[in-house]
């Protein structure tokens, strides 16, 4: 099975002027008219129980999209998907994962030789897991089963983190995308 990301580095122009949505609906656009020669103002969309949104008459194409820093990503998939991205940014690494991962393994990561890798490895993977089920921030992320459908790594830059999560191992294939708005 495929899985397509189309991503893109935000313009410069751009930053810090919260487009980030706007640019990740215009990847969705893009990688809609591309992959499936479908246009977004003629797929309507619903949400789920918890927001995850869906193509309502497309319920083949599933898709998900994250920004974080200067990336926009959106993945295409036969199959529900979750993916997530996060710039390495300093936080309070104790106070987060004690909120987000089980005590031994915030222990791990507090002792490992590259804490930001261990810590952002981990923050990806639980979002895109929680983003794949649909389940967004109801669920306690301290409960992800690792073990419950496959996930990929992807490093598109240093500094960087990004995971995709679904049911079926995916063939990850990147596209890169020049997005002006």
């Amino acid at each position: 099975m495929e899985g397509i990301i189309y991503y893109t580095k935000v313009k410069e122009e751009y930053q810090g002027k919260k487009l980030d949505h706007m640019i990740g609906e215009k990847l969705l656009e893009e990688g809609l008219r591309k992959e499936y020669g479908r246009e977004l103002k003629f797929e309507p969309r619903e949400k789920g129980e918890h927001g995850k949104p869906f193509f309502t008459l497309a319920p083949d194409i599933h898709y998900n999209i994250s920004h974080s820093g200067i990336y926009v990503v959106c993945i295409f998939a036969p199959e529900p998907v979750g993916i997530d991205i996060q710039e390495h940014r300093p936080v309070n690494y104790e106070l987060v994962l004690e909120r987000t991962v089980p005590p031994l393994l915030a222990r791990e990561i507090l002792d490992s030789d590259d804490m930001d890798k261990a810590f952002f490895t981990q923050w990806v993977l639980r979002e895109a897991y929680i983003k794949w089920t649909g389940e967004g921030l109801s669920r306690d992320l301290r409960t992800i089963p690792m073990d419950d459908g496959t996930y990929t790594l992807l490093e598109l830059d240093p500094g960087y983190s990004c995971a995709v999560w679904s049911r079926n191992p995916l063939e990850i294939q990147l596209k890169y995308a020049d997005i002006t708005l």
